[in-house]
């Protein structure tokens, strides 16, 4: 089974990778999956009907918390706050924009958008999600405000390339000021960034969310128009059939940090959402999960193999 978002480009620094490292477990297909939340139990977050894994335990989700932006832009639009047509210069989205630190992610929204010198709040959205760009996350935070985000999260939400600035940028000051310095200034600056050991210590420290609150978030979001459009963009895809599996995905990475929040349907059952974050990767572990996208094969495979699932059930009691 080919990679269920082979064209995600998730939230992962760039960084200078090292030398061979001896791998711990190899993350090629859903059993080394399950094999390695086995044991490193304390490690792992799986949330999902009949299975609450660590659910109220703090954890880094990477770009998986940009469902709670999501979550605040469709409450926003519900009440009238924000409007899906309402225009947002690509001027002010691109000093959003810290350059190497996405996957590419800023420039492969633009080149599908290919927009003027303006996009929809809308099409902001479906960037944040889509290509899980940072810049649009950010700005979305700002229009919105940081309350409307708590008020989901549970907790402050934090801005992504904010964050990033003041740990690699030598901004000394809050992140929410280190950005709005940057954005103000206009000048878009390409970061020196460090290895892979210090970038996942401190994806440690970004903002963690409980992964059983999450899953309520996302449940939500199944349930509402404005949102289940932009998490459903899989299903337009080539290849992709509906009508055997629906599937509403975002997911993210961070060194040492894979997570995916994601909700499945199949026809004459419930939806099952779920939310699965592994953290404290081994970096060539962590490299080879993101080769293999095993951590989404192994949401489908539990959501549609009754078998699997019980395996992965009793694994983790």
């Amino acid at each position: 089974m080919q990679p269920i978002l082979s064209m995600l480009l998730t939230t992962v620094l760039t960084a200078p990778t090292t030398g061979a490292v001896a791998a711990p477990a190899d993350l090629k297909d859903t059993e080394a999956v399950l094999a390695y939340i086995q044991a490193h139990p304390d490690d792992v977050a799986l949330v999902t009907q009949g299975v609450s894994h660590n659910a109220d335990r703090l954890a880094p989700v990477a770009s998986a918390i940009k469902i709670t932006h999501l979550a605040a832009y469709a409450d926003a639009v519900r009440k009238g706050r924000a409007k899906p047509g309402e225009e947002v210069s690509v001027a002010l989205w691109n000093a959003y924009h810290l350059p190497g630190t996405d996957g590419g992610a800023h420039e492969a929204a633009l080149g599908r958008l290919k927009p003027g010198a303006s996009v929809t709040l809308d099409q902001l959205v479906s960037a944040m999600i889509e290509e899980s760009d940072n810049a649009a996350a950010d700005l979305l935070r700002d229009r919105l405000g940081p309350g409307a985000l708590r008020r989901v999260a549970q907790t402050r939400v934090g801005t992504i390339n904010g964050e990033i600035l003041r740990a690699f940028g030598g901004c000394t000051l809050p992140a929410d000021v280190c950005l709005k310095n940057y954005v103000k200034a206009g000048k878009q600056v390409r970061l020196t960034l460090p290895g892979f050991a210090q970038q996942a210590t401190w994806a440690e420290t970004v903002t963690r969310v409980q992964p059983g609150v999450l899953r309520g978030v996302l449940a939500g979001l199944r349930k509402d128009r404005t949102a289940s459009k932009h998490l459903e963009w899989p299903m337009r895809q080539p290849g992709a059939d509906p009508r055997a599996l629906l599937i509403g995905t975002k997911g993210g990475a961070l060194p040492g940090v894979i997570s995916e929040a994601m909700y499945t349907v199949r026809p004459g059952e419930k939806p099952r959402e779920t939310v699965f974050a592994l953290r404290r990767l081994p970096e060539a572990t962590w490299f080879s999960g993101m080769r293999s996208y095993a951590h989404q094969q192994f949401i489908v495979r539990m959501a549609t193999d009754p078998v699997f699932f019980a395996k992965v059930r009793a694994a983790l009691k």
